[in-house]
């Protein structure tokens, strides 16, 4: 990594949006049909280690008066977590917790410029999905001003075969033309971040935590409704002026907070 970016401020990040509850007095309290709410309530049992590798899960009756459901809506959930192979019927025994899927390197919301980039190397652009034409400008800014003009490019990011984000990010014009192909192959971060004629004075974030719209659920696999963080990034040189603005939807399913609160 470059030695100029050890200096270069931390990220802010704002966290909004209420937290999601599961169980009996939760279900159908949106418009998502219960099989899919309840599916998930079983994922994440599974994912937290309440119902583990081998467990049998409770009879259908047990689930359907634990979560107020018919036991129509009981077998609908375990049919989808059974296509996902999450779960499998054993005869005679009921339904069996099958091992977890291989997990995919989590996507941490650093709070260093250099931590970010380095957590993007290794991923790849889908370039068969490429977009790109005139930028937009930022609209308007609190601080800093905005480039003479901007190339945008619009396209899905991908980690270790699955589709993880839909981003659509605008770079100052002299920028991208000193390196249109990578741009155009290329996570974009790294690439700013490793070329010595890029000034990165300062880097700026926010987040909302989110619901998948028709289209993000079309380009990166996910359910309509499910978790999403969308992200609105600046990188600014050192006259204020924004070189790199995005907006970015990351599945939930990928990012994980972890930061060291000050006592």
């Amino acid at each position: 990594m470059d030695s100029r970016l050890s200096g270069a401020p931390l990220l802010a990040i704002r966290i909004e949006g209420s937290l999601l509850t599961t169980g009996k007095t939760a279900l159908g309290r949106t418009r998502t049909a219960l099989y899919l709410q309840l599916a998930e309530t079983m994922r994440q049992r599974m994912r937290k280690g309440v119902w583990r590798e081998g467990d049998f899960l409770p009879s259908f009756e047990q689930l359907a008066l634990e979560f107020g459901v018919a036991r129509i809506t009981v077998r609908q959930a375990v049919k989808l977590l059974e296509e996902e192979r999450l779960l499998a019927p054993r005869r005679g025994l009921g339904t069996m917790v099958l091992p977890p899927p291989k997990p995919v390197r989590p996507l941490l919301l650093h709070s260093r410029f250099a931590d970010l980039v380095d957590m993007y190397r290794g991923d790849r652009p889908l370039v068969e999905d490429l977009e790109e034409g005139e930028g937009d400008p930022p609209g308007p800014l609190d601080d800093g001003h905005a480039a003479q003009g901007y190339h945008r490019i619009r396209r899905v990011h991908s980690r270790e075969g699955q589709r993880y984000c839909l981003i659509s990010l605008n770079i100052a014009r002299d920028v991208f033309d000193r390196h249109r192909e990578r741009f155009r192959n290329e996570l974009v971060l790294p690439v700013l971040a490793d070329d010595p004629k890029t000034d990165i004075a300062r880097v700026r974030q926010t987040m909302v935590i989110s619901k998948c719209d028709l289209e993000t659920a079309e380009q990166i696999g996910i359910p309509i409704g499910d978790p999403v963080a969308e992200v609105r990034r600046f990188i600014y040189d050192s006259s204020g002026r924004v070189i790199y603005w995005a907006d970015v939807t990351y599945r939930g399913d990928f990012i994980r907070l972890d930061m060291e609160l000050a006592t």
